[in-house]
């Protein structure tokens, strides 16, 4: 079992949304590598074993990065945030990845990170939470 992310909609999400789904250490991969991109090492992060504060990044990335895996939701407005941010970064992922080994579409992180960007900007669109679950 992993994560599971889902349009935040009243009566549950629909059958042909994107629903991206990972291993609970593909995400852990994903979420390093969008660290990184933004030159965040999450080692040295609150919540992930250091003490840097969150409110010193300024990237929207930052309400994904910190957001637990495995419970809740991220609000509208950070969904709005997020969804372009997310864009660009697995987009500059995908360019240092040539052999498409890790963030194209031949990859299950890939595909994941395609499907997050399709339910971000959904979301983003109709003013929609993103549940984790």
């Amino acid at each position: 079992m992993g994560l599971s992310l889902t349009a935040g909609r009243p009566d549950g999400p629909r059958p042909q949304e994107p629903t991206p789904q990972w291993s609970w250490g593909g995400f852990g991969i994903f979420r390093r590598a969008l660290a990184a991109h933004i030159d965040i090492d999450l080692d040295q992060m609150h919540g992930f074993g250091g003490c840097t504060a969150w409110d010193r990044v300024s990237s929207p990335l930052q309400h994904l990065l910190e957001h637990p895996d495995d419970s809740g939701q991220l609000e509208a407005w950070q969904v709005k945030e997020l969804a372009p941010a997310v864009r660009t970064a697995v987009t500059s992922l995908a360019q240092h990845d040539p052999e498409g080994f890790m963030w194209t579409d031949a990859s299950s992180n890939g595909r994941a990170a395609q499907e997050l960007i399709a339910l971000l900007e959904l979301c983003a669109a109709e003013g929609l939470p993103v549940v984790f679950r």
